[in-house]
């Protein structure tokens, strides 16, 4: 697979994960890594998990998901 962004600049680059939000592939150039809160269902609530996944996210998503 090689990396969305990339190819729209018509560089080929190895895709190294896959954009969490749209499904592109992302090179380590156009990934970025965002944290992301892990819940359990416990009793009556949401138990929040002491540490945060990683998630990785193209450019475009991490913007738009910044936006508002």
């Amino acid at each position: 697979m090689i990396c969305f962004d990339c190819q729209e600049l018509d560089v080929t680059t190895v895709a190294v994960a896959v954009c969490r939000t749209c499904g592109a592939g992302i090179c380590r150039g156009h990934g970025r890594p965002t944290p992301q809160t892990l819940h359990d269902l416990t009793g009556a609530g949401l138990a929040t998990k002491p540490r945060a996944a990683r998630r990785m996210v193209c450019r475009t998503c991490l913007a738009a998901e910044r936006s508002g």
